[in-house]
């Protein structure tokens, strides 16, 4: 038996299809960096032969758990901590528009889905292909919440066998597409208003707190029309109801090296221009813009 893990966003989806291509009885799942032991734990009972983790980072947590498996092929474009790696693991991570540019070049395939995934990652759309992935992605989440990894096995498998075209002449895909975009659209004035500017030595912040599912590149573009910052971060308040715990998730994004400087901070992680991290209390931005100011 052969499983996948990936990172659940549209460079994780992609990166899983072509690796389906070639292992289409692996099992796939998705997740993230905060939630990846949880992930492997429910592999253990498994009898597997190679795990695939692919566009999530690691740290000495998951690396240990993930090295009791025969053999794991770890393949990332974030920038990882220095780790101990295990024989049994073999990693692949290179500094790279997405991490479906990794796994076509470890697998040594060309696929314009690498394309694709490279302009979602780096927010920087140019084709219609890549931005209706994006927004299907964007719209499935905001959709389907906890049982969008069932929706994104689906996509992650028809990109492997049947194309992209399959998924754009898809009414349902469109008609939700739009309801999403229409919703996104009524939360911009909410967005403008709620923005709040601050100075940390020198540097223009933008921080912006929300309890809605709203995808950061929707934030990022609306306030770019209007404002000029050096970092934005979201703030996502949510509560864990299982732990009766508030939970604060940033994401922080940049135009130059500090967005991963930040999200380290907060143990978090990602890339230079855009990162993340996912604080298990309430953080206030009292608290995040004074523990910022020694990175920036």
């Amino acid at each position: 038996m052969e499983a996948i893990i990936s990172h659940a966003d549209a460079d994780g989806i992609i990166s899983a299809s072509l690796i389906i291509k070639l292992k289409p009885k692996a099992s796939l799942y998705f997740s993230s960096s905060t939630f990846l032991h949880k992930v492997i734990c429910r592999l253990l009972d498994f009898d597997l032969e190679t795990l695939y983790i692919l566009d999530i980072s690691a740290n000495r947590k998951t690396i240990l758990l993930s090295s009791i498996f025969n053999k794991v092929i770890w393949i990332d474009h974030h920038q990882w901590e220095d780790l101990e790696i295990p024989k049994n693991i073999e990693v692949f991570v290179e500094e790279a528009e997405s991490a479906a540019k990794v796994v076509a070049k470890v697998l040594k395939i060309e696929d314009p889905l690498v394309d694709i995934a490279n302009e979602i990652d780096t927010n920087n759309i140019k084709s219609d292909s890549a931005k209706f992935f994006r927004d299907l992605i964007s719209a499935i989440k905001w959709k389907y919440g906890k049982t969008q990894s069932l929706k994104f096995r689906q996509i992650a498998k028809i990109l492997a066998f049947r194309g992209l075209d399959e998924l754009e002449k898809d009414v349902e895909n469109i008609k939700l597409i739009e309801e999403h975009s229409n919703w996104l659209k009524s939360i911009v004035p909410e967005i403008l208003e709620k923005a709040k500017e601050f100075e940390v030595n020198g540097k223009k912040i933008v921080i912006f707190e929300t309890t809605k599912s709203l995808p950061v590149y929707f934030v990022y573009d609306s306030l770019k029309k209007s404002k000029s910052f050096d970092v934005l971060c979201v703030f996502y308040r949510k509560v864990d109801m299982r732990k009766k715990i508030p939970v604060t998730k940033i994401e922080v994004r940049s135009n130059n090296e500090d967005a991963l400087k930040i999200a380290r901070i907060f143990d978090g992680g990602g890339h230079k221009l855009a990162s993340g991290a996912t604080i298990n209390r309430y953080l206030s931005i009292e608290e995040f813009l004074d523990r910022i100011k020694q990175v920036i």
